[in-house]
């Protein structure tokens, strides 16, 4: 239900998080100091939540371990999930001409692609980045060879795994080629992203804060590539890791330290428990988490 009365005085009293290479480092899981971080900004009254490229099922682990339980943006932005009901609220798809449009061109440039039904990843053939990317996040999937003769519905992305050295590369030659019919996006190195136009971060922020009856001035948010541009230029605070993309942390309000060494943390509190005023740190145990009237 939407807030309609925020419960702290905090100048932003929603955070937004990305988790691969922001909150969590390639292969390592949340560090204790910005766990700590987290907790004590929902002591406070900050709304924390996610925004990620993975689906449901393969963030659950990091919402539950953070105790988040109330929303999570999945899928970059096309699927908005309630936790307590394990189901969406917010649902866009890519259509199946485009799907085989990716599809086709990924095979005509020798790389893997696969699309998501539910939390399920479909793909033609084996491939071994397929292969590490669903025992990585310990995904369900199956393997499809007329994946490019049927036509699929409910698909929030595609994705195509390659080389990372190739993503330069190949990253503006398929946003030129999808300019104003898909979103293009990468987020891990070697990941190069496909949504339904208008389907991103920024805008699946927007319409939950809106929900949750917070302002844009009031959200801070923090990401780390392409996938989070509009995340990060839509919060009324953005912020980007140090090691983050270039492109990126030009359109940021504040670089914070790399996710390896704890910058959500640091944003935490410098930025978000940090009094206005005086520059003291509020003491989290005086405020009520807000995320108990959602």
């Amino acid at each position: 239900m939407p807030i309609t009365e925020n419960e702290n005085n905090m100048k932003y009293k929603m955070l937004i998080l990305d988790i691969d290479d922001t909150l969590v480092p390639r292969g390592g899981g949340i560090s204790q100091k910005n766990a700590a971080a987290i907790q004590k900004a929902r002591e406070a009254g900050v709304y924390v939540t996610l925004a990620t490229g993975r689906g449901y099922y393969g963030s659950s682990h990091v919402f539950r371990e953070l105790g988040l339980d109330t929303y999570v943006i999945n899928y970059a932005g096309a699927v908005i999930n309630d936790i307590r009901t394990d189901k969406p609220i917010f649902v866009t798809e890519l259509d199946n001409s485009f799907v085989q449009e990716i599809l086709a061109m990924a095979d005509d440039m020798n790389l893997h692609a696969h699309l998501y039904q539910g939390d399920r990843i479909v793909y033609e053939r084996e491939h071994p980045y397929a292969s590490a990317y669903c025992a990585a996040l310990n995904l369900p999937y199956s393997i499809d060879s007329d994946i490019r003769k049927k036509i699929w519905q409910n698909v929030p992305k595609v994705l195509i795994i390659t080389e990372p050295e190739r993503v330069s590369e190949l990253l503006p030659f398929f946003k030129k080629h999808f300019e104003n019919r898909v979103e293009v996006s990468a987020s891990s190195p070697g990941f190069i992203e496909f949504n339904r136009l208008g389907a991103n971060k920024g805008t699946a922020a927007e319409l939950l804060a809106s929900r949750l009856g917070f302002g844009r001035d009031e959200v801070a948010a923090a990401g780390d590539n392409t996938l989070d541009l509009e995340l990060v230029r839509w919060a009324g605070l953005g912020a980007v890791v140090a090691d983050g993309n270039p492109d990126v942390k030009r359109e940021a309000d504040v670089i914070i330290p790399a996710c390896a060494e704890d910058g959500v943390a640091y944003l935490i509190e410098n930025y978000i428990l940090k009094d206005d005023a005086n520059g003291i740190m509020r003491n989290s145990g005086e405020k009520k988490d807000v995320q108990a009237r959602l």
